[in-house]
């Protein structure tokens, strides 16, 4: 192996944050994926996909989140959700609003982490929402885990086309 070169391993600590706020604690992190949905342009006699002939018609960015401190920040998590801390002195209540709210409910999400040898590495995905179920398991001797999943999403008109929505930005080198 060549090629190799610790110092380019990214180490799975780091934070993650929604909208430049830090989420709060986590259990077992989360995970980045771009689900890439790719047609093949095909023709009779092909034995398999031809070069060239393929074509990217989707790309979904998400960042998943394994969010243990379930009552930071819940409402930037789950989109649909109002919470009260009026109508009940001494109390947060947690409600539906049957409806997703355009200019609130979508968020900037990132993971600050670094390289094995010490540089800054940054992944966001824009314009997210989480679209997943709450879905809270109860289970004797275990905290709650609320598993939430940002999927990145296209603006409506854009500018450009090729935007996925999602970045990663890494230091070349160590900063002293």
């Amino acid at each position: 192996m060549a090629n190799k070169n610790p110092k380019n391993i990214i180490l799975g600590k780091g934070v993650f944050k929604v909208d430049g706020n830090l989420v709060g604690l986590t259990r077992d992190g989360g995970k980045f994926t771009v689900e890439y949905e790719n047609r093949q342009i095909t023709a009779d006699g092909d034995r398999g996909p031809v070069q060239g002939r393929i074509t990217r018609d989707k790309a979904t960015p998400k960042l998943e989140i394994n969010h243990l401190e379930v009552l930071t920040q819940l409402d930037k998590m789950h989109p649909g959700i109002k919470l009260d801390k009026s109508s009940k002195p001494g109390y947060t209540v947690i409600t539906g609003t049957g409806k997703i709210d355009d200019e609130n409910d979508y968020h900037t999400v990132e993971f600050n982490g670094e390289t094995k040898d010490g540089r800054k590495i940054n992944i966001k995905v824009e314009r997210a929402i989480n679209l997943e179920n709450l879905d809270w398991e109860l289970k004797d001797k275990d905290e709650i885990i609320d598993t939430i999943t940002f999927t990145g999403t296209y603006e409506e008109n854009p500018t450009d086309i090729y935007d996925e929505g999602w970045i990663i930005e890494y230091e070349d080198e160590v900063k002293a």
